[in-house]
């Protein structure tokens, strides 16, 4: 493998610090005792800071440690999610002006695993992109959800007045390359005011009614539109040359009969409707409470059946966290996984719960004291779960402090291991950076292999004697390939004398390399020897002690009764050998059999080269199998995975 070629000899260090992890069911969190923020700082990405001065995207691993937080200014951002285009994987999520009362101002922007813009779409013909909606379809064109102030008859509403301001829902479906609307609809043209369930303010025009309320849209593969329309408590379907509503699902002009007592049809606030299954069920996120009614003391996720041929709705699934009760009155968001599982994302209340599909709860995060729910102290408008593999263009992050290094790589998602090499002369430590193109690096006289462990890895330099002036780090895939170089950080005197780097180099000269055979020896094999006799000594030890105490035993108890349960496990372990004789001489069997394993297992150990086997044996490598079986060599036991695959809460 590459990683062999790379450097001249290796140690395997343990001895390394991760960031700190997020709590798990501690009480004093919930409670607030730490604060209503509990925020967590990185010495070698300080742009990665607790003091959010304006909020930004970011991506946690499954475990909620970071991955990704953007340090770009954005303005405010929502709807971050990963989406395909083009046979693509993009970032895409909206930024701008969201202090325009329950929507916003701005773009939208797609960003690729490098973390790169690559689009930026604003709304056509002249209007302003909201928050709510950035939707991809599979024709490669994009939703998206408009809010626009016009002025309308209102005198169904107003007694006084004949005419007002509104906040008109509007959506368009436009080509993403070109910006051009390919189709638009507004509420206002379909919808009477009248059925909005929202009181009228002044409908000034520096200050218009929100009568509507668009907050998702979806489009289906006939090419009609699946719409959210918060205030009013329904969803409807619209066709997609004609602009119609075809039926509506929820409340005062309700098309369908609802078979479990209007359960399934009966929703607040709601939002993030998508059909499942094809026709089959529609999912949302059933806030039961908005600014104006509250009917229930606690949000839930939904899956209604539908059937279209009957029109009639029936409650198949909800989805409550059964230890708290945790009412949003704004946002949220429900996804349906790959394997069946549903994601909550609780918007108003910084919580994010997934579910299986029967609906027990199977793990929920928070980002807020449990004791400050329903305050609103922190938001997060939607929580969605991805595969994403991020590979930044950036460099690693390498930054001494207090005799550690801490190393990092924002939005990396492949880094398994570091490699932390040095060299006397900054100078060879610059053509590490050719190491990802060439076959033959330079200037790499040692290297530690030190196991990435959170976002950001610390490693105490005083733990280590072998430590050149000049190191820096690389980061390594699960694979051994090497994914980025970091800067060149000056350890001064923490490093080695020279007298001694140049000593400990001659003895490592000694060692037996070679670079055309992938199982080069990267540890000296002479101690590895040393290591199997030793371990030897100890088993024969341990033997003979045993051997001694069976012995007393013996004289204690009685031959026969002794060894009989030792007969019984031969046979429950050996299934294949139940034609033996049951005799208690073949009782002895059994440490015969510890011995032949014994020796097989030293034997393997004893043919495989030092730096894998001691690798594996701390997990360094992962589908150890797969790799040498694909080069030809020997089939060894699996190696424990220590990447899992990258997968992301957004």
């Amino acid at each position: 493998m590459y990683l062999t070629v790379l450097v001249s000899f290796l140690y395997v260090i343990l001895l390394c610090l991760a960031d700190k992890t997020p709590f798990y069911t501690n009480s004093n969190y919930n409670t607030g005792a730490y604060g209503k923020y509990v925020t967590q700082d990185f010495v070698s990405n300080p742009e990665v800071t607790s003091a959010v001065a304006e909020p930004t995207p970011m991506i946690l691993d499954i475990h909620g440690r970071a991955i990704w937080a953007s340090t770009n200014s954005y303005g405010q951002v929502y709807n971050l999610q990963v989406q395909e285009f083009k046979g693509n994987q993009y970032l895409t999520f909206w930024a701008g002006n969201d202090a325009v009362g329950g929507h916003g101002v701005g773009e939208y922007y797609m960003l690729d695993q490098h973390y790169n813009e690559q689009f930026r779409i604003k709304a056509a013909n002249g209007l302003g992109a909201d928050l709510h909606a950035f939707t991809i379809t599979k024709d490669n064109t994009a939703l998206i959800s408009i809010y626009q102030a016009i002025a309308v008859d209102i005198s169904g509403k107003a007694k006084a007045r004949t005419s007002g301001w509104i906040w008109d829902s509007v959506f368009q479906e436009i080509d993403i390359e070109t910006g051009e609307a390919l189709f638009q609809w507004r509420a206002s043209t379909h919808i009477p005011i009248t059925k909005s369930y929202t009181d009228m303010n002044d409908a000034v025009e520096d200050d218009p009614w929100d009568v509507y309320h668009i907050n998702s849209v979806e489009k289906d593969g006939l090419g009609n539109y699946l719409v959210s329309i918060r205030f009013l408590r329904a969803l409807i379907y619209i066709e997609c040359e004609s602009g119609n509503v075809l039926w509506q699902l929820g409340d005062r002009d309700n098309s369908f009969h609802d078979l479990s007592k209007g359960e399934a049809t009966t929703f607040v606030g709601q939002h993030d409707a998508h059909w499942y299954d094809g026709h089959n069920y529609i999912t949302l996120f059933d806030n039961r409470a908005d600014w104006y009614h509250q009917a229930s003391d606690q949000s839930r996720g939904v899956r209604v059946a539908i059937d279209l041929d009957n029109m009639t709705a029936k409650l198949d699934q909800t989805f409550t966290d059964p230890f708290n009760k945790i009412l949003s009155t704004s946002q949220g968001s429900v996804q349906t996984l790959p394997n069946g599982n549903v994601l909550l994302g609780y918007g108003f209340n910084g919580v994010v719960a997934e579910f299986a599909s029967n609906g027990e709860l199977l793990c929920d995060m928070y980002m807020q004291p449990a004791s400050t729910f329903t305050s609103g102290d922190v938001q997060s408008y939607r929580n969605l779960k991805f595969n994403w593999t991020g590979l930044p263009d950036t460099k690693p992050s390498l930054l001494l402090e207090d005799s550690k290094l801490y190393m990092s790589w924002n939005g990396a998602t492949e880094i398994a291991t570091w490699l932390l090499v040095g060299s006397d002369e900054d100078e060879n430590l610059k053509h590490t950076e050719e190491a990802k193109n060439h076959d033959e690096p330079r200037g790499i006289d040692g290297a530690l292999v030190v196991v990435k462990t959170g976002f950001e890895t610390v490693y105490d330099v005083l733990k280590s004697s072998r430590l050149r002036q000049y190191v820096c780090v690389i980061a390594i895939d699960r694979n051994g390939t090497p994914l980025g170089t970091s800067n060149i950080v000056d350890i001064g005197g923490l490093a080695m004398p020279q007298d001694e780097a140049a000593a400990a180099e001659a003895e490592d000269a000694d060692a037996p390399a070679d670079y055309e055979d992938d199982t080069t020896d990267l540890a000296t094999q002479e101690d590895l020897e040393k290591d199997v006799e030793d371990l030897q000594i100890i088993v024969f030890l341990g033997a003979l002690a045993l051997m001694s105490a069976m012995f007393i035993a013996c004289l204690t108890l009685g031959k026969d009764r002794l060894l009989q349960p030792f007969s019984r496990a031969v046979y429950m372990a050996v299934p294949n050998e139940e034609k033996l004789t049951p005799k208690v001489g073949n009782s002895h069997s059994w440490p015969l059999r510890v011995k032949r394993a014994l020796k097989s297992a030293l034997f393997r150990w004893r043919g495989r080269d030092g730096a894998t086997e001691v690798a594996a044996q701390q997990g360094l490598l992962a589908n150890d199998n797969q790799t040498r079986a694909e080069e030809g060599h020997s089939h060894y036991p699996e190696v424990q995975e220590i990447h899992s695959s990258t997968t992301g809460v957004v």
